[in-house]
Order: structure tokens, then sequence, then C-alpha cells
């Protein structure tokens, strides 16, 4: 099926393919104007959503004051779309195995979200631009195990990002920024209302490349099973920018910060029961770092590297077991450097 159309009126278009029938269907979707709802459910296997004049074949949809609802129920399904307008609302919910979906928006004040239940699915998030502000990303991971999730924001600033895993094991989230004022957040294990997975099962990687200034990055992990590791990487180049990871519950936490810029802070926690917590930090010119390592066996690597304002860094390891730092820092500034080392 071909969706085509200029509207300057309002359209509402909903399109439901029932589940016996719907194996390896496409539906081209290219839109352009103002004022338009349109609302799509597939329920079945390999079906796709598309468009015939895009390079990428993803669907094209260009207007301000739309809104965009795709609902894909099986397994093997496709759903990609490409956005450029002001005032969007897009929506995708994946419930199956194996599925792919991509979104890449351009415009200010959109507001994108992907929810997947299911296994092995690969979802890519993308604001597109320079000039792109004000849009919100949202991606939820509500119950499986080895998913991928890509979300970026190319180039724009004032923008949010939200992505959240929970329960199972094994999903990778890669989030890269290019920009500025931008906030950022990637939870996994935990819901934004405080509430913990208690089944959450551990392997599940977290991945931060982030280059601009004055921007509040923060990503949260837990492991109460404590079946596997849980692992964060942050690289950052810019200044000014806020930089919050904590990892807790019963699995080994390993989390390493890289950052080159002046003025940024950093803050670590990793908490949890008979297990390794492994931090390692390289930073250069005038930061403010606090490490919080509790409980379970520490280990804790950090490189401060000043060739400018002074760092003040704050390492705090609490446990029964064994703790230990190893702790590099150049200090080149007459307002001097401060350190804090506590161990119990």
């Amino acid at each position: 099926m071909k969706i085509t159309g200029t509207h300057l009126g309002i359209l509402v278009m909903v399109l439901y393919f029932s589940a016996q029938a719907c194996y390896a269907n496409e539906i081209y979707v290219n839109q352009v104007g103002d004022n338009v709802d349109i609302d799509i459910v597939q329920d079945g296997q390999n079906n796709s959503i598309r468009s015939l004049n895009t390079t990428s074949g993803d669907a094209s949809i260009n207007g301000s004051n739309k809104t965009f609802t795709v609902t894909q129920q099986g397994n093997n399904n496709r759903a990609g779309f490409w956005t450029n307008g002001t005032n969007q609302v897009m929506s995708l919910i994946q419930d199956g195995n194996s599925n792919v979906s991509a979104m890449d928006n351009h415009g200010n004040n959109n507001d994108m979200s992907v929810a997947i239940d299911g296994d092995s699915n690969v979802t890519h998030t993308e604001i597109g631009n320079g000039s792109d502000i004000n849009n919100q990303i949202s991606v939820t991971i509500n119950d499986g195990d080895s998913n991928t999730l890509y979300t970026e924001v190319q180039n724009g600033s004032t923008n949010s990002i939200d992505v959240q895993v929970h329960k199972q094991s094994n999903n990778v989230n890669r989030v890269t920024v290019n920009g500025s004022n931008n906030n950022v957040k990637a939870w996994q294990g935990k819901h934004e209302d405080g509430s913990i997975d208690n089944d959450e099962t551990g392997n599940n990687d977290v991945y931060w490349i982030v280059s601009g200034g004055n921007n509040n990055l923060a990503s949260y992990q837990t492991d109460d099973n404590g079946n596997g590791g849980q692992h964060i990487a942050n690289y950052v180049t810019g200044d000014n920018n806020d930089v919050k990871h904590t990892q807790r519950g019963a699995g080994d936490h390993n989390g390493f910060v890289e950052i080159t810029g002046d003025n940024n802070n950093v803050e670590v926690l990793q908490r949890g029961n008979s297990n390794t917590q492994f931090a390692d930090i390289v930073l250069d010119d005038g930061h403010t770092v606090d490490v919080y390592q509790r409980y379970g066996s520490h280990t804790a690597n950090i490189d401060l590297t000043n060739s400018g304002g002074g760092y003040t860094l704050d390492l705090d390891q609490t446990a029964n077991t064994n703790q230990t730092y190893n702790i590099t820092g150049t200090c080149a500034t007459a307002y001097g450097c401060g350190l804090i080392i506590t161990q119990n």
C-alpha cells in the first residue's frame, strides 16, 4: 500500500491489518503538509513501513502539527521514518523479536517515542542537524534480551533524550551527542519513579560518546540478581558538562570515564554486595570528581592531567574487603588542587 499526499487541512487516517493476513506486507508513506494524524497497525511477520522516494527507504513525513503512530506486533518487522518539521508527535510500538526500527528527525519541538517488547531487536533514533532544538526522544525496552539501541543527537541543542531498559540481560545502549545544553538519561533496571526491576539479570552495556558543552548526562544500572556484570563507558569532549553514573546490585560493575575539556563535573557511584567494582577515570583541565564505591571489592584508577585550572577529587571506598586505588595527577596552577581519600 502507498500513502502519498499534500494536505493543508486536517487528515485523519487509520490503517489496520489483521494478524492472520499480514505477512510480508509493505506500506509506503510520503506525506507533505500540516495538521495530519496517521495511525498504522500491523499484526504479523515480515512487514515494513517505508518510502519509495527517499534514499534510505524510510517513510517521509514533512510538515508541522502532525501525529504519526505505528504499532507492529510480530517478528521480523521493519519500520523507518524520516521527518522534517515542527510540533510533530511520532510514536512507534514494536512487540516481538528481531524487529528493526529507525527514526530520523529534522526540526524543532518534536516528540519521538519508541517502545519495544521482545528479544534481539535493533532501534536507531536520531535528531538530525545543527538547528534542531527542543526535541524530545524517549526509547524504552520494556522486557527483552539482546536488544541494541542507538540514540543520536547529530548536531543540536536543548534536546532531551531518555532511554530506559527494563528486565533481562545482554542489552546494549549506545548514545551519541554532538551539541550543547542537552539532557540525556540512560536507565537500565530502574524506572523514573525510582522503582527497581527486581528481575534484572545483568550483562548490560551503556556507551556515551559526547562532543559539546553544558550537557547533563546521567546513566543508571542495577543488577539485583547478580547473574552478570554491568558496564558503563563515557567518552566526553567539551566544557562544563555534568556526568553522573550509578551502578548498583549484586553483579560486577565496570565504569570508565574519559573527558577532554575544562570544568567538567563527574560523579561515579558503585554499590553492591560480594562483587567487584572497577572505576577508570581519565581527565584533564580543572574538573570536580567524586567517586563513591560501597561494599564489594573496589579498584579505582584515576588520571588527572591539569594544564590550567585546579581540580578537586573526593574518593570514598567503604567495604570489608580489598580496596585499592591508583591516582595520577599533575597540578599546574597557583590555586592548587584538592584531594580527599577515605577508606573504611
